[in-house]
């Protein structure tokens, strides 16, 4: 199962700076009192003390939110956005309105796009047109995958350090490409699962002398849900064999070597980085894992290898599964979908895997190399990512802020009320301990299809893990220079 915080984000003061560009804000005249000679005679002056009103107009000072210098005047840019249209309209549009008073004569174009977003990227990129400021899933390795490519904007040479310091270490340093940086981290998801305690548990009952009981379900108790994946197949037996329902579970299918790190403990390249070491067996044990449950026919297939995670997601809305990981904020998908769901609703943490590392972050905003205007698409980027924004966001929908100070905010120390907010109290220490622990890939992308390709012969075409992996690995390997 892919390590997911999203699907699954205090109003800090931000550091002042001298900002090209940015829009001089001025504190409110003051009313000042002030004493004035109203009356001389020839032979000596007569001072009178007299209150008169007086307008002072103060020096304007920089915008406290404007952090980046020499954004271009007049500059155009273009935001693209995933799955936040129409629910997240009004925070889009109102953030956009906060940072054109930052950086005032900066246009921006949104456009969100959902199903075919990553279709539409790359469209764009290749017709020269792609947009300027881009919304980067770091968990689907997006940002690694684009920036192998050379098309996205290395920032950590071009970005104040004051800035990079408003965010958490290991989420500034995710999805590195040969040690430099590319996305500013957005909105981070809590890696849970979703559970239909109807399915999973079964409906209450009392009997005639007050006992409960549950029926019609698989009896299960959510606190012992399993806390590692190597749980996870006896879990999907249980639940098939009194249900019959099967689990839906969904593969990292655009990052399956992250996938390998984080839940097998895989080493998949090795420290000089000139051969692929993704058929070890710790590599075809995390496959195996996967393989078994197949020919259990306790997974749904469809689910088990799309590149959308809203399958499994909507599977789920639907009635039709027991559990599914992704985060907190797609509750609200849920209760939208199916309102009678969600007073079924439990949530408990996703299960870890051998490296023990939670996650390496959810969502970022990378910007185009090619952009006209780098200062003001850097500027948007950071604008959408600072302590502010986030928390604002956060206020409005389960997700949680990459920058530490966010947290801070009363909200988040609250006692939460809805299932939604389950995760706020311990959300800053989880999301501090992010950190990608997959080392630089060559050929990220291509090496990817090469081993989907070789999963995909293993749970479906019964080729032996270990020798899918092995052949994967030698045509992994002749990509390599």
């Amino acid at each position: 199962m892919k390590t997911r915080a999203l699907a699954i984000v205090g109003v800090a003061v931000l550091v002042l700076s001298a900002c090209g560009g940015a829009a001089p804000t001025a504190p409110p005249a003051q009313i000042i009192k002030e004493t004035v000679v109203v009356e001389r005679s020839i032979q000596q002056t007569v001072v009178v003390e007299k209150s008169v009103d007086k307008l002072v107009t103060a020096t304007p000072g920089p915008n406290p939110e404007a952090l980046i210098k020499n954004v271009e005047p007049n500059a155009t840019i273009t935001l693209w956005t995933l799955w936040l249209s129409p629910t997240f309209d009004d925070y889009i549009k109102s953030t956009i309105a906060r940072f054109n008073q930052a950086y005032p004569g900066v246009t921006v174009k949104w456009e969100d796009h959902q199903a075919t977003f990553q279709d539409d990227l790359k469209a764009g990129f290749a017709a020269g047109n792609a947009p300027d400021v881009i919304n980067m899933s770091v968990v689907e390795g997006w940002v690694s995958d684009y920036a192998g490519k050379g098309l996205l904007l290395p920032l950590d040479d071009v970005v104040p350090q004051n800035v990079k310091d408003l965010y958490f270490p290991g989420l500034w340093k995710a999805q590195l490409i040969n040690g430099v940086n590319y996305q500013f981290p957005w909105y981070q998801g809590m890696s849970v699962n979703l559970i239909n305690t109807a399915i999973y548990s079964g409906t209450p009952k009392t009997d005639d002398k007050g006992n409960m009981t549950y029926v019609g379900g698989a009896g299960l108790n959510v606190s012992d849900f399993p806390k590692t994946i190597d749980g996870l197949p006896a879990l999907c037996k249980t639940i098939k064999a009194k249900t019959g329902t099967l689990c839906d579970i969904r593969l990292t299918v655009n990052d399956l070597l992250a996938q390998m790190v984080y839940e097998g403990g895989a080493k998949v390249i090795s420290d000089d980085g000139k051969k692929f070491t993704f058929d070890s067996p710790e590599a075809v044990d995390w496959l195996k894992l996967y393989v078994g449950m197949v020919k259990d026919g306790t997974v749904d297939k469809t689910v088990l290898v799309t590149e959308l995670d809203r399958v499994g997601l909507d599977l789920f809305a639907s009635g039709k599964a027991a559990f599914y990981s992704t985060g907190p904020n797609l509750i609200r998908i849920v209760r939208a979908n199916n309102p009678g769901l969600y007073g079924f609703l439990a949530v408990v943490p996703s299960p870890l895997g051998k490296s023990g590392v939670a996650g390496k972050g959810l969502m970022g905003l990378s910007v185009k190399k090619s952009t006209k205007f780098p200062n003001a698409s850097i500027a948007l980027a950071q604008f959408f990512t600072n302590p502010k924004s986030m928390t604002e966001f956060s206020k409005i929908v389960s997700i949680y802020p990459s920058t530490p100070s966010s947290y801070d905010d009363p909200f988040f120390s609250a006692k939460p009320v809805a299932i939604e907010d389950s995760a706020k109290p311990v959300a800053r220490d989880t999301i501090s301990h992010y950190a990608d622990i997959v080392p630089t890939i060559p050929h990220k992308a291509d090496v990817n299809k090469v081993v989907l390709d070789a999963v995909q012969q293993a749970l479906f075409n019964n080729v032996d893990p270990q020798k899918a992996l092995t052949d994967a690995v030698a045509k992994a390997n002749a990509l390599l220079p």
